[in-house]
């Protein structure tokens, strides 16, 4: 079994002054961030199962709330869904590592996909200890969890993310964030001309970071469906780039949606030029 701890005890990384009771005991505060309210509620019992002694919840339902309340309040933990309302879960963290980059946060995610470990990777602190667990891990596992980063300031990541982690260290296996950036403009059907506009580089550059692409993600694809159909061209090799990206979790909905307002920001500063 895994001993679980006692909130009362564990160590402050912030100075609040509301975060003390009447008493004058210290008290530990966590933020749950999760867009869905059952989600919310369950992970609140969790916690309060596990770790009933002295421990303050907050809650928000949104990106927004969670910068909010995480900027004014302080808390020694923010446990944090990925996928939310208004702003996700990576960029909130940005924001707040951005104030306090020691902030304690656990992802708390339903998805181990490997856009969410690029880009958290991306924006990661040195300073800060963090984790990555599974929304269908045990209660024992989350209590352990909070357990790694909170009493020990150790990180807890997901065996499956840790794997994923390791792919990205492998440069024959992995895209490079130029290649990264190739597929997101790809996604956001942007021509050559325009992502060579957006990228500064050359219409020729765009068509050979494509092609490099490409190559990546389909491996021969395309070469074997030409030879098994006596000539005839099945794919359209962008567009199965972009399909095998979202089978791989490359490319997520969310992130493409929050990629598509950074684009059509930059389509407004362009127009203005």
């Amino acid at each position: 079994m895994i001993n679980t701890i006692s909130f009362a005890k564990a160590p402050l990384l912030h100075e609040n002054p509301e975060k003390t009771e009447e008493s004058g005991g210290a008290k530990t505060v966590v933020l749950i961030a999760e867009g869905l309210t059952g989600m919310r509620t369950h992970a609140a019992q969790m916690i309060k199962r596990t770790f009933p002694e002295n421990c303050k919840i907050l809650e928000a339902s949104n990106g927004n709330d969670c910068v909010r309340l995480a900027l004014e309040q302080v808390p020694d933990l923010i446990i944090m869904d990925i996928s939310m309302p208004l702003t996700n879960g990576i960029k909130a963290a940005q924001k707040i590592w951005e104030r306090y980059p020691s902030m304690k946060i656990l992802f708390w995610s339903q998805y181990h996909r490997e856009v969410y470990v690029r880009d958290l990777s991306r924006i990661l602190p040195d300073d800060a200890i963090h984790g990555y667990i599974l929304k269908s891990e045990s209660e024992e596992k989350f209590a352990y969890a909070i357990n790694c980063i909170l009493q020990h300031n150790n990180p807890y990541i997901d065996p499956v993310v840790r794997n994923i982690k390791s792919r990205l260290s492998k440069k024959d296996e992995s895209l490079s964030e130029i290649e990264y950036e190739t597929l997101q403009d790809i996604c956001l059907g942007l021509t050559d001309k325009a992502i060579a506009r957006r990228r500064h580089v050359t219409v020729r550059g765009v068509q050979n970071r494509v092609s490099i692409l490409e190559a990546k993600l389909l491996k021969g694809q395309n070469i074997a469906a030409r030879e098994n159909c006596s000539g005839l061209e099945v794919y359209n090799t962008r567009s199965r780039a972009i399909f095998e990206a979202f089978k791989r979790g490359l490319i997520d909905l969310d992130m493409l949606a929050e990629m598509d307002r950074e684009m059509r920001s930059w389509m407004s500063a362009e127009l203005e030029n």
